[in-house]
């Protein structure tokens, strides 16, 4: 840290030369937090498993599947939603999949889901905010100290908590007290509980401005969540200029970034901004707010172009790619048995009924006559689902497993409701690129298992698991030239391709 503050466009721009400069010092930790999503979904994911067993046991899916065929057949065109509403006899046949096993199944993984969320969340929190605390200091390796943060998950759990919490209740007693007034049905009340709901969401902005600093205060004064909270409200009172610049500053970023994600998603391009966000705006953002707590100086530029630095890091992730795959060859393999696991299980739970998808009339402009957004769109969010699949299996390899059977019985399932002939037109032009590079995206995530399970049993350090979720980015960046490649063919060749061989 610097010996006089900086200003505020002094700790932005040293924030931003942070994500710049030293990339894989801070991405990883970012890429860690993607992770948290799929671990929370493992609960919920594991209780419709089960319950569709169940179901699929106690044969409570055939006669749902009968209803529709015989619906099918008997609409006039290719739906058999007719205003709105499914014919009475399919209505009946679904509302025999409402047991209480499976709603008790699904109220346990919903619940097991938010747990392991917070969890995550409170690890994800002090990984990220060690690590950029670190990248701000000139430390040599940040995100090993990143990773020894993870200690600190919490006080940063007990941070999430309260700063979800108390925004949520008063919201909430302001919404009652609000609805009660109004349904006086006097003009008095009524104003009265606009004015109420006003408040509520006052109250809610103010305790987020509040507690905004409470993170960094955590890192930076090395103190637990009742310190947090007094170092934010005291930087607050004694540099309120800044403060205010801060707040003003991240909510612009906010707007700017929701403008951004409803103009790409004209374009069919949104999902960029599911990557943009975690991994660019996120970051500096949290290196920001440490920096103004912190009074960060600048570190040191890295003066080499952009373009050169971006060009040697893809040729580096091709070159990880492939040493991976050499190198791991038994967690590669594993992964691909659990994906044909997936996709078996997925065919045999929809193929043995009588239920046939229509193929589209216009396959070959399925995305269009230009496909670029498409496209884009495809490449960000396989690249999302394979990257916080990966990064999630820190978690013992659980996530990446459960992901990737998730996403083989979803495939499996299709193949099993459409033609066969359909189904291969539409799926294998770019399915023989695409499924690899799923299968590669676990094998890494089962990989990092085998990381985390060392590390919490105390077998390796810090320092050993900042390198593999380091090799781990690395890899990534040579997947995404793959998941590139299988997006253009995707977006581009599979309709026509399938256009052609359906006639």
């Amino acid at each position: 840290m610097s010996d006089s503050p900086p200003s505020v466009g002094g700790a932005l721009t040293a924030a931003g030369r942070v994500l710049l400069d030293r990339p894989a010092a801070v991405l990883p930790a970012y890429l860690l937090a993607l992770g948290v999503l799929p671990a929370a979904r493992v609960p919920l994911l594991t209780a419709a498993g089960v319950a569709v067993a169940l179901l699929a046991r106690a044969g409570r899916i055939e006669p749902v599947a009968e209803a529709y065929v015989d619906a099918q057949r008997a609409a006039d065109d290719e739906s058999i939603v007719s205003g709105g509403t499914l014919p009475p006899e399919l209505t009946e046949a679904a509302a025999g999949l409402a047991t209480p096993t499976v709603g008790a199944l699904l109220v346990a993984g919903l619940l097991g889901a938010v747990v392991v969320a917070l969890l995550g969340r409170g690890v994800a929190a002090a990984v990220t905010h060690e690590t950029v605390l670190a990248a701000l200091n000139g430390r040599d390796d940040p995100l090993a100290a990143g990773v020894a943060g993870a200690a600190r998950w919490r006080t940063f759990l007990g941070l999430t908590l309260l700063r979800g919490a108390l925004p949520v209740a008063g919201l909430g007693v302001a919404v009652v007290a609000a609805v009660g007034l109004a349904a006086t049905g006097t003009a008095v009340g009524v104003v009265a509980g606009v004015l109420v709901a006003l408040l509520g969401v006052l109250f809610a902005v103010a305790v987020a401005f509040l507690l905004a600093f409470a993170p960094a205060a955590v890192v930076v004064d090395d103190v637990g969540v009742g310190g947090a909270v007094r170092g934010s409200v005291g930087f607050i009172r004694r540099r309120p200029v800044r403060a205010v610049a801060y707040a003003l500053i991240a909510a612009g970023a906010v707007v700017a970034a929701g403008v951004a994600a409803a103009a790409l998603n004209v374009a069919a391009a949104g999902r960029v901004v599911g990557v943009a966000v975690p991994l660019l705006l996120t970051p500096v953002l949290d290196a920001f707010v440490v920096a103004l707590y912190g009074d960060a100086s600048l570190p040191a530029a890295d003066r080499s172009s952009a373009r050169s630095r971006v060009a040697s890091a893809v040729a580096d992730g091709c070159r990880a790619l492939a040493g991976f795959v050499r190198g791991h060859v038994a967690a590669t393999v594993a992964a691909a048995a659990v994906l044909v696991a997936g996709l078996a299980a997925g065919y045999g739970l929809t193929a043995p009924y009588d239920v046939r998808l229509p193929v589209p009339d216009d396959v070959a402009g399925t995305f269009g006559a230009v496909p670029v957004g498409p496209f884009v769109t495809i490449a960000a969010n396989n690249w999302l689902v394979g990257v916080s699949g990966a990064f999630g299996g820190l978690a013992f390899g659980v996530p990446a497993v459960t992901g990737l059977v998730f996403n083989g019985a979803l495939i499996g399932a299709l193949a099993g409701i459409y033609d066969r002939t359909a189904f291969l037109a539409l799926v294998a032009p770019h399915g023989v690129v695409e499924l690899p590079a799923l299968a590669v995206s676990a094998a890494v995530g089962l990989h990092l298992g085998a990381v985390g399970w060392r590390a919490v049993r105390g077998r390796t350090t810090a320092a050993a698991v900042a390198d593999e979720l380091r090799r781990a980015t690395r890899v990534f960046v040579g997947l995404a030239v793959v998941f590139v490649a299988a997006a253009f063919v995707e977006a581009f060749v599979t309709p026509r391709v399938a256009a052609l061989v359906l006639g």
